[in-house]
């Protein structure tokens, strides 16, 4: 689509051009109040997908005060700017029905549903963080939209793509991938948060969303499905624990994550439909001198009250680096019984850094997303999507 593709070079056109690193790290005043500003942009080019040019700019901007004691207080914001695939915006969607087959509910964890309405989202805005904190000796307590600790912690392997990822993808050319490690159940809603002190590179965290009604760029558990329901997500508990360890003999650095989170469903026009939706996961990585290797895993009920309905995913992925370059290589896999979906995906591609503000990534990707049940498929189905797929980061 030429509109498309105008809109995102337009979108990525100043970060391109823009000059020396503007994140900044200055003290505002002699009050001791201190600032930053961090500004991301990201294009996607896909020229054999449903969409060649995809996009994103995101900015941040912290404020914090340091108290006698040591003790820190302060704020968080972040805006975010982005196009996605039109029917895929938010990870979730609709995908067609196979032929005499009706429309599906959407999963509670994965947000994927089967009917004959595609949506057709365009470029979206929206504030993805806005909390205060205060940290200090025991820990650090968060109260506003932000991530949950489940997020927050998570462990995977090394990715080819920052944005658009084999598996967790902000941004999917082909609107195909449907693979979900990375234990989003609630998007940016508001909530509170609790993450303890880091002791022998062991954290814990625990974070409570009275309701998950706020619709994030990455994640949308509020959108309404065209032609087909969805479920309100209530009272959500997290725990996660997160590792981060060099070992002093062999200097390997270990990370490693693992959670588990619970929410009530509310859904009015079938209250038999679902129950209490219940997730885990876990993740980790080792980094040696001359490569790193690492893995995740999802397991939910996605909030089946009964019978078939549960989601899982995986990935693994290993990187060589080689002075400005890394080779990449991923392959990821999830089925969505309450959208009758299965997907089994990889790709292999090399990571260029120039400069430490920039970093381009290019790789060859084959995704196969199909039915579980087969049968015969509208024409626009899912399935096989493979091809080339290039994005340049800019960090500042």
């Amino acid at each position: 689509m030429p509109h498309a593709r105008h809109v995102m070079l337009a979108l990525a056109a100043p970060l391109l051009a823009a000059g020396p690193a503007m994140a900044q790290d200055v003290w505002d005043d002699a009050g001791g109040i201190e600032t930053e500003f961090s500004l991301e942009g990201a294009l996607v080019i896909a020229p054999e997908a449903d969409q060649f040019a995809l996009g994103l700019l995101k900015g941040g901007l912290s404020a914090n005060y340091v108290l006698d004691n040591g003790v820190e207080i302060g704020a968080v914001g972040g805006l975010e700017a982005q196009r996605d695939h039109p029917a895929r915006a938010g990870f979730s969607g609709v995908f067609p029905p196979t032929a005499g087959a009706g429309a599906s509910s959407g999963g509670a964890f994965s947000g994927l549903a089967r009917g004959g309405v595609p949506e057709d989202q365009g470029l979206r805005a929206s504030l993805e963080t806005a909390y205060i904190y205060i940290e200090g000796g025991y820990g650090e307590a968060r109260l506003g939209a932000d991530e949950g600790v489940a997020t927050r912690f998570f462990e995977g392997g090394p990715v080819l793509f920052s944005h658009a990822g084999l598996v967790n993808p902000a941004l999917d050319p082909s609107g195909a991938l449907i693979a979900r490690t990375d234990h989003d159940l609630t998007g940016p809603a508001m909530r509170a948060s609790y993450a303890s002190p880091r002791i022998l590179g062991l954290r814990a965290g625990a974070s409570y969303t009275p309701e998950a009604d706020r619709r994030g760029l990455d994640r949308d558990p509020a959108r309404d499905f065209p032609g087909t329901g969805r479920p309100e997500i209530e009272n959500a508990y997290e725990f996660a624990l997160n590792l981060s360890r060099r070992l002093p003999q062999s200097g390997v650095r270990l990370r490693a994550a693992a959670a588990y989170s619970q929410a009530d469903t509310h859904f009015p026009a079938d209250p038999t439909l679902y129950g209490n939706v219940e997730t885990w996961s876990a993740g980790a990585s080792a980094e040696f001198s001359r490569f790193t290797l690492g893995g995740s895993y999802l397991d939910s009920n996605n909030g089946a009250a009964s019978g078939p309905g549960d989601y899982t995913a995986w990935a693994v992925s290993a990187a060589i680096p080689f002075k400005k370059l890394s080779f990449v290589a991923e392959v990821s896999g999830a089925e969505d019984e309450f959208a009758g979906l299965t997907s089994d995906a990889w790709q292999a591609g090399i990571v260029w850094t120039p400069l430490e503000d920039w970093r381009l990534a290019a790789g060859w990707r084959d995704v196969d997303t199909r039915y579980i049940s087969g049968g015969l498929a509208a024409s626009n189905a899912p399935g096989e999507r493979k091809g080339i797929v290039i994005e340049i980061t800019r960090s500042m």
